[in-house]
């Protein structure tokens, strides 16, 4: 049983977060209504999963990096948490988009 996928997750997840706290793209401009996206987030792809598992569409692949965990059949637990991970790199992706069109604007503006 290897942790490296699990880690290299919440390690990736980190980096995003520092760059969410110093430019306060997402959670760190609002994070009750982040939280509340990313649930969602979750949600909606847990049960994309679940059908694509119900179906015989996705299965659990055999790697060393992975720690073998799952929390349903066929759903390791690093889905979880590459789940949230997504939600949230796509969060301080759209805030730093939309402050990149702000900045934009209010050039234009002043020109």
């Amino acid at each position: 049983m290897s942790w490296l996928y699990l880690l290299s997750i919440l390690g990736s997840t980190l980096g995003v977060g520092l760059l969410d706290r110093r430019w306060r793209l997402a959670a760190f401009a609002d994070g009750v209504l982040v939280a509340k996206v990313m649930l969602a987030g979750l949600g909606f792809f847990l049960c994309w999963d679940l059908v694509a598992i119900a179906l015989g569409i996705y299965e659990r692949g055999d790697s060393p990096g992975m720690t073998g965990l799952e929390v349903l059949p066929e759903l390791p637990i690093e889905e979880i948490f590459f789940i949230l991970f997504l939600c949230y790199l796509t969060l301080v992706l759209h805030g730093g988009w939309l402050r990149l069109l702000g900045a934009v604007a209010r050039k234009e503006s002043d020109g």
